[in-house]
């Protein structure tokens, strides 16, 4: 069986043939094709449901928050076990994700995005299921959380091609541990990091965490960081960040990220985290 209807930028939801939504509009023909045309110019959202399966259909920059509100109710209640993502930029994009949470973070980010809004706090941390069928991003770093596993979380010595073969190198940070002290040093700084000037990415090697560009926000990372040491537990969490550059424009990252600890032979530990970055825009601070 399968459902369809729109909600409106108010958060009222519409049956997507409703008469009485056409005779609000003033499109009462039924050939019309009302629901794409709301979606589109009206900011309303069309869902269509097909059992434990839900296509969601928006133009992000027309959405208004009562209808991103409906919506994630909606997905909250059905909590469908997949979930078609279709949104209208300059041209149409899919998305197919593993649960209603990560529909929900997803969503926002493409919302926000649309209008460079500013966020609740300067750093938001929401955990994740390490559950990999959960969630899309972590089903992609799923073979490097099964080597971890495997190995009991003893640091591999080529730890670096690894990461590399896993095609994830770029996204990733290596910090070492010395034994006995507090520490936490860039050993590797992946190349796709770009919130800092590029030559950072080779001047972090050797530097401890809280010596970067933005010291608030290297010293709530490093706080992460250290508290997955201490828990020596893999985490997968949601991370909306703004990150200020002195001389560049200030950013608002939203990215999942998997922490690992990790056991050296010699008594240093590490820790790894991976990132995947689902939205990067420049925030209006003037």
């Amino acid at each position: 069986m399968s459902l369809s209807f729109l909600i409106d930028d108010q958060g009222k939801v519409w049956p997507a043939g409703a008469l009485d939504l056409r005779r609000r509009l003033g499109y009462p023909d039924p050939d019309f094709d009302l629901p794409a045309y709301a979606m589109r110019n009206l900011g309303y959202v069309l869902v269509r449901e097909r059992g434990n399966s839900v296509h969601v259909s928006l133009r992000p920059a027309m959405v208004r928050p009562p209808a991103l509100a409906g919506l994630f109710y909606h997905l909250a209640e059905a909590a469908p076990e997949r979930l078609l993502l279709s949104y209208l930029q300059r041209e149409w994009k899919h998305e197919l994700l593993r649960s209603a949470h990560e529909a929900t973070l997803r969503l926002e980010d493409l919302v926000d995005a649309a209008s460079a809004r500013h966020p609740r706090s300067t750093y938001l941390v929401q955990r994740h299921s390490l559950a990999p069928r959960r969630h899309s991003a972590l089903e992609r770093l799923s073979p490097l959380l099964a080597v971890w596993h495997l190995v009991s979380g003893r640091y591999p010595d080529r730890l670096v091609d690894l990461l590399g073969a896993l095609g994830v190198l770029d996204r990733a940070v290596v910090h070492r541990n010395p034994a006995g002290t507090n520490r936490l040093i860039f050993d590797h700084r992946g190349t796709a990091f770009s919130h800092y000037r590029p030559s950072w990415n080779l001047l972090a090697v050797g530097r401890d965490i809280e010596d970067q560009p933005d010291r608030a926000y290297a010293a709530r990372t490093a706080e992460t960081y250290r508290a997955v040491l201490q828990d020596e537990e893999p985490r997968f969490e949601a991370v909306d960040a703004v990150i200020t550059t002195p001389g560049r424009d200030v950013l608002r990252s939203r990215y999942d990220r998997l922490i690992l600890p990790w056991r050296g032979s010699d008594g240093d530990r590490f820790v790894t985290g991976i990132s995947v970055l689902r939205s990067s825009y420049v925030l209006d601070c003037a």
